[in-house]
């Protein structure tokens, strides 16, 4: 009995590590390709430093760009941990998607923390719209608005609101602004830098616009 169990114990354990280095492997491979696309979004803006593991699933590349904009930037990529089957279970169930968070100082710190996130909400798919009603629905688009809680912001916010209206056509989950290092943070889906993505070449372009209008706010 005692032999069972220790063989099966043996065995549970030869097949994690078999998954582990498996799948460790199978990310480095993705890793490669996910370089080749970081590669090809910095064309024309910089290129691209050292790559540094720190998990099997997570890696940071130092990024340098030719803009003014930006000092001291990487990028942190998060892959599907599917070296551990319990967190890979995990993050399928809970429709993880793997990001690229691009993290940088600006010239000039902002004199604001801020920080967007990019919701989108969906009602049911079962819930079923009459016909006869369907023809009084009238849809709108509304323009960015801002919720705030201080009293003594200024009200020249144009350029940074333009640049946020910009982001959200680049697919960004989120944008942060911070007085201390990083000053600027963004992450977006992974699969927005795919050469098939049509955000991918004006990524470092929105970057810019918005580390641009974070310079010209002061609130």
């Amino acid at each position: 009995m005692v032999w069972t169990i220790a063989i099966d114990a043996l065995v549970a354990a030869a097949v994690l590590a078999v998954w582990y280095l498996w799948f460790a492997h199978h990310n480095r491979r993705r890793a490669s390709q996910v370089l080749r696309w970081i590669h090809a979004a910095t064309a024309g803006h910089g290129q691209l430093g050292r790559v540094h593991w720190s998990s099997p699933s997570r890696f940071h590349v130092g990024v340098w760009l030719s803009s003014y904009a930006f000092q001291h930037a990487w990028i942190t990529v998060e892959l599907l941990p599917r070296e551990l089957p319990l967190n890979w279970l995990v993050g399928w169930w809970r429709h993880r998607q793997e990001v690229a968070t691009f993290d940088a100082d600006l010239d000039f710190a902002p004199n604001f923390n801020l920080e967007v996130h990019n919701h989108r909400w969906l009602g049911p798919q079962k819930t079923k719209i009459r016909a006869s009603s369907r023809e009084q629905w009238g849809l709108v688009r509304p323009g960015p608005f801002l919720l705030t809680t201080r009293t003594d912001w200024h009200k020249d916010l144009t350029n940074m609101m333009h640049a946020l209206v910009a982001s959200r056509d680049s697919d960004f989950i989120k944008v942060s602004f911070r007085k201390k290092s990083p000053h600027f943070s963004a992450t977006v889906p992974l699969q927005s830098l795919s050469p098939t993505s049509q955000s991918a070449a004006a990524l470092f372009d929105v970057l810019r616009e918005l580390a641009t209008g974070a310079s010209a706010s002061r609130f």
